[in-house]
């Protein structure tokens, strides 16, 4: 089949909305709504948002960054009611996603506009581990305003969304696979000697199981289940935590003494969870790769995405309630987070690239045929459209710690290091369990205050703890040879 004709015009198409959403620059767009948060100007960000999400500056249509960060935000304003309708507005994108996953997952894999253009000319519906904090965030904003009935319903949702996304990246990568392989390409990560490859080979990303599964969203899971009177459904929350975090001492010690709690009819078994900072940005980043060409190998920059910390964020040692000093322990760092995803995900993104500049030279060759001017514009198109994307949820926070313990009821005073000094604030415990969110963004302080009116209705069954695999992805190999299926993990 000649690809020529079609592969032109489609570069040349795309060219035209160059200016337009695929070569939105989202990173530089949020800084200074980050700016904003992280200052406590949570006002002023909502505006900022909505100003750049203005119809006809960007596009039509919101998409799921804009209720993604808009949900955080009113979050963080204690709106939760606010920040809950923009999270489902959210979840709306990943729900569309995953149905059609499940009915066709080669129509969500075969984007053409990412082999012609780059990534950014996919529609964006969440990095993975986004999507699972989109119903971790969820589910504790049910918990927040004693929805627990939804809660209960959106904690097995952030189960079956793992296991779709570990079988999805599966069956994604095997098509690229075979797409190189009809392509006559072959790609490898060595050839990548100017990329950072070592900020995604630390100890801390090696450690995690993969790029989108977190403890806290299970220990969330097995707390709630356990304070509610749910203690054989705790169990498997905790279980799936330890496989995630198996060094967690408040991990161990939730699943040593499921069911065995029991606070006294004027105490509360009161759980902090203290996220910190921001997380990371996507930026994109341009190294020459050798492409095999008919000719020899032709050196060609293609670009790929690299992740940009905002610097480690503080996350104080411990929280004094009324003199007692309780144990903060990080249960998920995002950061570590983003760089497992990307780092499974290059052998993928590296095949898409050099697909890409293939396919980019045969319209070349053909513009250039068709006389300078023509050629001259395939050039620009393949120049200009050559970014990484750079999409991310840049409002969620860097880490998620928690403490807990068992306090009496009533105001209670809250104390605890931010890095820029002491911060204390009077918190009402008022129920047999309470969360109390804190967000230490740099800058400012963000607590939370639990509604404590909620319902509990008869329980949704957990799922059981299962071996977590490990999403272990090759290099690409030459399409000569017999391609085999991962066994270890990436360089």
């Amino acid at each position: 089949m000649n690809f020529r004709v079609p592969i032109l015009l489609s570069l040349l198409t795309l060219l035209a909305g160059c200016a337009g959403n695929a070569m939105r620059q989202y990173d530089g767009e949020l800084k200074e709504t980050v700016q904003l948060v992280r200052s406590g100007s949570v006002k002023q960000a909502i505006e900022q948002l909505e100003k750049n999400n203005t119809p006809g500056v960007i596009s039509k249509d919101k998409d799921i960054l804009y209720y993604l960060e808009k949900g955080e935000i009113l979050t963080l304003d204690s709106n939760y009611p606010g920040g809950q309708e923009a999270w489902l507005k959210a979840d709306e994108f990943v729900r569309e996603w995953e149905d059609s996953v499940k009915s066709d997952p080669s129509k969500v894999i075969g984007d053409i506009g990412s082999f012609l253009v780059n990534d950014k000319t996919r529609r964006y519906d969440g990095q993975d581990y986004e999507k699972v904090m989109l119903s971790t965030s969820l589910t504790l904003s049910h918990i927040m305003q004693g929805n627990y009935d939804l809660a209960r319903i959106e904690m097995k949702k952030t189960y079956e969304r793992e296991k779709l996304i570990e079988s999805f990246r599966e069956k994604e990568y095997d098509k690229l696979q075979e797409d190189a392989k009809n392509q006559q390409v072959s790609a490898d990560v060595k050839q990548m000697k100017d990329y950072p490859m070592a900020e995604l080979d630390t100890p801390e990303v090696n450690s995690l199981k993969n790029g989108f599964q977190n403890a806290f969203s299970h220990y969330l899971a097995g707390y709630f289940f356990e304070v509610t009177g749910e203690s054989s459904l705790a169990e498997p929350g905790y279980r799936n935590a330890l496989n995630l975090a198996p060094d967690s001492s408040i991990v161990q010690a939730g699943l040593k003494d499921v069911g065995r709690r029991r606070p006294g009819a004027k105490e509360s078994d009161v759980l902090f969870v203290i996220e910190s900072g921001f997380a990371p940005a996507w930026k994109s980043i341009t190294i020459p790769i050798p492409i095999p060409r008919q000719k020899g190998l032709v050196v060609t920059p293609l670009s790929f995405p690299i992740i940009k910390s905002e610097g480690r964020s503080f996350v104080p040692s411990a929280v004094s309630v009324s003199g007692r000093q309780l144990p903060v322990e990080t249960l998920t760092n995002i950061d570590a987070m983003a760089r497992r995803q990307l780092k499974d995900q290059m052998p993928g993104i590296l095949l898409r690239s050099v697909i890409r500049a293939v396919l980019k030279s045969v319209a070349q060759e053909q513009a250039n045929k068709g006389g300078l001017a023509l050629g001259l514009i395939a050039n620009v198109a393949s120049v200009v459209s050559e970014q990484a994307d750079d999409r991310s949820w840049r409002t969620l926070p860097e880490r998620i710690s928690v403490a807990r313990a068992t306090l009496p009821q009533g105001r209670q005073m809250v104390e605890f290091q931010t890095g820029a000094g002491t911060y204390k604030k009077e918190v009402d415990i008022g129920s047999s369990f309470s969360i109390i969110p804190i967000r230490i963004t740099g800058g400012a302080v963000f607590v939370g205050q639990p509604n404590i009116l909620g319902r509990i209705i008869t329980p949704v069954a957990m799922p059981e703890p299962e071996p977590q695999k490990v999403i272990k992805k090759p290099v690409a190999k030459p399409a000569s040879k017999p391609v085999k299926k991962p066994n270890r993990p990436l360089p």
